[in-house]
């Protein structure tokens, strides 16, 4: 069932973007007979992000699936993308609003961003970000967000007796966070996200909707370094899991470990600089019970995905910093067809070079 529509796209893509203008009109506009506040009352903060981002195997293929890109014996249009590797530029400006509403501070944001992919014009998309947040006391507040993805591309995928055609969907998913602070070096934050993935007509049995429950805990003893622990749990569930027409169901239940640690020193000019590193472990159990050729890929499998990030932040002047994040992700799978792990396996390696300019 489609949820929303191509045609759709552009018009909630306008939304987004009108209602940021209604929030700076209404929001800057004083009622009759107050004056308008600058600073503590009322304020504006802009920010502008520029990432340079090399990844190389940019759609997660197996080495399987990648010795098969310059095959001239490859599935016809099984590949969509010109290389397997890629570089992105990404430029992000980010507005929020801040003032106040029963006596707290209140923040209104809004965020887009665009993945530019230099050789690989079917990966380019745009992502947009409303959100709000109420503080109730320092460090104690709610947030919600709203974000929206327009026509991701996902892949060439293969549809029973029509061969490979491209996947793209539309995601559009809301988000909660409760920001708990519990002891001055300690504090702990929860969340839930409910999303919604919309693909194309042609693969409609790979709509999905997810529930997302998350819980975090952030130890900062001291200035100098800061360490967490994340917990996430994921329940999806697809089209085709209840459709007997549909041949596949992407369905499936995830857990994720996730362990970070920072430190914040002093560089040169007694600039600050940041060092942090991180590890993730992710499991996936795929929910299928339909015994067909397509969901051979997904019927008793299990994914066991390790993620590791080093990072480095150099301040420069005070509103504008650079950074370098590396970033490593080896997907393992187990499924009772092993001769398909090989297809589905994967690694992936990126580079990310980070400008950070505040005004």
């Amino acid at each position: 069932m489609t949820i929303i529509s191509k045609s759709d796209s552009g018009i909630i893509s306008e939304f987004f973007l009108m209602l940021v203008l209604a929030l700076v009109i209404v929001l800057t506009m004083p009622a009759v007979g107050e004056p308008v506040y600058i600073g503590k009352i009322r304020s504006w903060d802009f920010s502008f992000n520029l990432t340079t981002t090399y990844d190389d195997n940019i759609l997660r293929y197996s080495d399987s699936d990648l010795d098969l890109m310059d095959d001239p014996t490859a599935p016809q249009n099984k590949y969509g993308i010109e290389s397997k590797d890629d570089f992105i530029i990404i430029p992000e400006i980010d507005i929020v609003y801040k003032t106040r509403f029963t006596g707290h501070s209140l923040h209104l944001g809004f965020k887009t961003t665009y993945y530019y992919y230099v050789e690989n014009d079917i990966k380019r998309h745009f992502r947009y970000q409303g959100r709000l947040r109420q503080y109730f006391q320092r460090g104690f507040y709610l947030q919600a967000s709203l974000v929206y993805f327009p026509d991701y591309y996902y892949r060439n995928s293969y549809v029973s007796s029509q061969g490979y055609h491209e996947a793209k969907f539309d995601k559009i998913y809301g988000k909660f966070k409760l920001a708990v602070p519990i002891f001055d070096s300690f504090k702990s934050n929860l969340y839930y996200t409910y999303s919604i993935k919309d693909f194309n007509q042609l693969f409609d049995e790979r709509d999905l909707t997810s529930h997302e429950l998350e819980i975090e805990a952030i130890f900062r003893p001291v200035d100098y370094w800061k360490s967490w622990a994340n917990y996430k749990f994921c329940t999806a569930n697809s089209a085709g899991a209840d459709n007997p027409d549909y041949p596949r169901d992407t369905s499936y239940d995830s857990f994720l470990f996730t362990l970070g640690m920072r430190f914040y020193l002093k560089s040169f000019s007694d600039k600050r600089m940041e060092l942090a590193g991180r590890v993730s472990y992710k499991v996936v159990w795929f929910q299928t019970s339909k015994v067909t050729t397509e969901d051979s890929y997904r019927l008793g499998r299990k994914d066991d995905r390790w993620t590791m990030n080093i990072s480095v932040k150099q301040k420069v002047v005070d509103n504008f910093s650079v950074g370098l994040n590396l970033k490593k992700v080896k997907n393992l799978v187990d499924l009772p067809a092993s001769y398909l792990e090989k297809y589905l396996e994967y690694s992936s390696n990126s580079v990310y070079f980070i400008l950070y300019y505040k005004l």
